[in-house]
């Protein structure tokens, strides 16, 4: 049954699917500029962020039930919402329901998945990227396609009706998981920032999610300049997607196996940062396909290492308000980026600008990750797996 709860995660990640393949027309006939549209990309993060921070503690206390039905509630009325928006205040607001949506039911999921099998953590959270990933890239798809009948309200009203299809028996699961139980509350996730290699795996997924804030606000205006369609579009985040739809399961599992998961994380890390640089130089869609795909590639290992060293360290009993705190920390950096990203991918006339930002972000974090690893006392405790 958990299969269902990774598809149903995959339905509420393709709502910012189908948004971000109509940035370009949200711009043009909302009459909004490059701050508009940074805005649109970025309040999905900023709320996905407070969920984070607010109901992470629930997750860890086992009301795991009741924060995935009102994900669900909130993303079937968010997204029917955005069906019907037709201001750009509207569009916000509905925006920012649906991703409470999915950021409540990821607290859920993430925690029941855990739950469910706490020496597999990685491999169950990388294939919980997975699906998210291959919602996000079923989104584009689905919206080009099912606009043709009629509006963008069809999309937006396919993913409601998914979400209440699945709803109950997905419910079912998240009431029977099984859970470890901690009364902890927002504040306890500062304690574990203390911990070194907590620091070194949050810089490594703030320099990963400021990428993707940079991707989600500027990938389109950036393809539609180099003359593609809404459905080409689709077709490219499909194939330079394709990585993070197979490879976080078994990226997940090798940190699972590895003595040192954190030295995982810091080879791709080092990977990935000239990775990005390298989208924003060659203005061609080859060449952004090919460093892209490479791109996702190293995400697909940095999630799921990322995740599995901060359950090392907190234990299943607290692992809500662990990954809870990546999620934090990501959405921190993505919603600066994608605010940020579309006035630079203006001023610089191109993706050199926005790109050449990610990846010096990226570097420094990069370098922050590997002083923290190397700060590890002789004093900390070894973690113990859950």
């Amino acid at each position: 049954m958990y299969r269902l709860a990774l598809v149903t995660y995959g339905i509420l990640v393709s709502s910012a699917g189908v948004t971000f393949v109509f940035l370009e027309d949200i711009e043009s006939d909302f009459g909004i500029g490059a701050l508009g549209v940074g805005a649109v990309s970025s309040i999905g993060f900023v709320v996905t962020l407070l969920v984070a921070l607010l109901v992470s503690p629930l997750g860890d206390r086992g009301h795991v039930m009741a924060i995935g039905a009102v994900g669900i509630a909130t993303g079937i009325g968010g997204n029917l919402w955005l069906g019907v928006a037709d201001e750009l205040w509207s569009l916000l607001a509905a925006r920012a329901i649906a991703s409470f949506g999915l950021g409540a039911f990821g607290v859920a999921t993430r925690k029941a998945l855990i739950g469910e099998s706490p020496d597999g953590s990685g491999e169950m959270l990388g294939s919980l990227v997975s699906f998210a990933v291959g919602g996000f890239l079923l989104g584009p798809a689905l919206g080009s396609v099912l606009e043709g009948f009629g509006g963008i309200w069809v999309p937006y009203t396919a993913i409601a009706v998914a979400l209440a299809i699945v709803a109950l028996p997905v419910l079912r699961w998240l009431g029977a998981a099984p859970i470890a139980v901690s009364h902890t509350n927002a504040a306890s996730m500062l304690p574990w920032l203390r911990r070194p290699r907590v620091r070194a795996a949050a810089a490594a997924q703030a320099a990963v999610f400021f990428n993707i804030g940079v991707f989600d606000s500027t990938v389109d205006e950036y393809l539609t300049s180099l003359g593609v369609s809404n459905n080409g579009v689709a077709l490219v985040l499909i194939v330079v997607g394709s990585p993070l739809l197979i490879v976080p399961t078994f990226a997940g599992r090798a940190a699972d196996s590895a003595q040192q998961p954190h030295r995982l994380l810091l080879v791709a890390l080092f990977l990935f940062v000239p990775i990005v640089a390298l989208i924003g130089v060659f203005e061609t869609l080859i060449a952004f396909m090919v460093f892209a795909f490479c791109q996702t590639f190293m995400e697909s290992v940095i999630f799921p290492s990322s995740a599995r060293v901060v359950i090392d360290e907190t234990g299943a009993e607290e692992s809500a308000i662990g990954t809870g705190l990546l999620d934090a920390v990501g959405q921190i950096a993505a919603a600066g980026s994608a605010l940020a990203a579309p006035t630079l991918f203006d001023l610089a006339g191109g993706p050199i600008g926005s790109f050449g930002m990610s990846a010096g972000v990226a570097a420094a974090l990069l370098a922050y990750a590997a002083s923290q690893v190397r700060l590890t006392t002789k004093t900390e405790v070894t973690p113990v797996r859950p």
